[in-house]
Parts: structure tokens; sequence; C-alpha cells
């Protein structure tokens, strides 16, 4: 609701305003982050890059890298909004790094799928895959289970047309269903919706309707299918896998 965000933006505004006069700048630095944060949510972006200056300044001036590490965070996720993927990517590992050294895993989980997100619109698919899934077992063994719903669905959007296979994707849903089972969050919901939709028409496959098809194709793609899941069972062995598909 765009009154609700008007409203937020202007308490943020007066907080900082509050926490100026009285001399709390880390205070006041957290708040302009927030409200980056907001102006980010709400399209704003030219307005979250100088809430996110003014935050800046301020934890370098008290030498605070993790509050500022949550700085550049945001500042990644503004930049992504942007298509600025390749900035994104130049400051993600740093802010990784300094949530590793923290205790606060809920925040590696989101810096590693906000990487995994830069990684594959950059075209590193693989990397993408590899970090958005360490995302996931990152939230999920410190207990941050919406965190590590939301990497789930964020693998899903990136990678599930083609990438996962059909059994990874299945995985991957059922992983998000489960730990976001007691979401009420209308966005999350969406997500979910819009990645069931995706599962859904991986696993129906072609249809006759479809543009450009090509029988011998899609029956190509229906075997590739199944000796692709061999070999994931048979750890790359083709001789095994040739065997439990009958074939030479």
């Amino acid at each position: 609701r765009a009154d609700y965000a008007d409203r937020a933006i202007v308490e943020f505004t007066a907080a900082i305003y509050h926490y100026e006069q009285a001399g709390h700048e880390r205070y006041c630095a957290t708040n302009f982050n927030n409200l980056a944060m907001l102006l980010y949510q709400v399209g704003r972006y030219a307005e979250a890059h100088e809430s996110l200056d003014r935050a800046r300044e301020i934890f370098e001036r008290h030498r605070d890298p993790g509050n500022l590490a949550q700085v550049n965070e945001t500042r990644a996720r503004v930049l992504v909004a942007e298509g600025r993927y390749r900035e994104a990517d130049h400051i993600l590992p740093g802010v990784i790094r300094a949530f590793e050294s923290g205790s606060d895993h809920a925040l590696l989980a989101d810096a590693l799928t906000l990487q995994g997100v830069v990684s594959a619109r950059l075209g590193a698919h693989e990397s993408s895959v590899l970090t958005l899934r360490r995302a996931i077992d990152v939230a999920r063994d410190s207990g941050a289970f919406s965190n590590a719903g939301l990497a789930a669905l964020t693998l899903i959007e990136e990678h599930g047309q083609g990438r996962l296979s059909e059994t990874e994707l299945l995985d991957a849903y059922r992983r998000a269903d489960e730990l976001l089972k007691d979401t009420q969050d209308t966005e999350d919901i969406a997500r979910l919706r819009a990645c069931a939709r995706i599962m859904g028409q991986r696993l129906v496959g072609a249809r006759l309707s479809d543009a450009g098809f090509v029988l011998p194709d899609v029956v190509h793609a229906y075997e590739a299918r199944f000796i692709r899941e061999a070999l994931e069972n048979e750890q790359g062995s083709i001789s095994r896998a040739a065997q439990k598909l009958g074939i030479r």
C-alpha cells in the first residue's frame, strides 16, 4: 500500500532527525539504511543511494564493519533492481566475508542468495546454483527457515526453467513449500505460486500446441531427462547408467 509506504518514510525520517539531535549516530545510520531499504522496495532508487551514502559515511567514521556490511548489502540490492549486476558483483564478496566472520547466519544466507541472483544474471550459472544451495543450507542449519525457503524459491526462479533437472526442481520446491508453510507474507505466497507454475510446466513437458514443436527434438529431450537422472543416480558412471536404462 503506497500510503503505508509514505507514512513509513515519514516516520523513518523523523527518527533520523531525533537521533541526530540526541547524538546517537549509529542509530541514525541504522535508520538511514532502513529508509534506503524501504525506498528501494518502492522503486525510488536514487533516494535510496543517497540514504546509503549517509549511512556509510557514519559507519566508516565509527569503524563499524558489521553495520557497514549491512549497508553495502542494501546497496547491492538497489544495484540489482537497477540492473547494474557487475557493480553489485563487485560489492557482494566483501559483504559475504564480513558476515562469515560474524554470528548472524540469516544475514549471511540473504547475502549469498543475492550473490546467487547476480551470478545467474551475469551468466555464471554453475556458480549461482552452488551459491544458492549454500544459502539454503546456511539458513536452514541456523534455524532461519524463512530465509532458507526464500533462497530455495530464488533457486527455482533463476534456474528452474531448464538448468535444474526435474528431480532437483521438485526437491527445491518441496523444500521451499515446507520451509515457508507458516508464512503470511503475500509476496512470499505469490512467489510460491509462480514457482509451482514453473515446476508444472517443466514436469508436463512439451505440447503439440507449443511454438516450434518438433517431435524428434521433444523425444530427444525426453530421453535426456532419464539419461541425466540415471547418471546422477550412478554418480556419473556411464556404464552403470546405461545398464540401468537398458541400453548399450
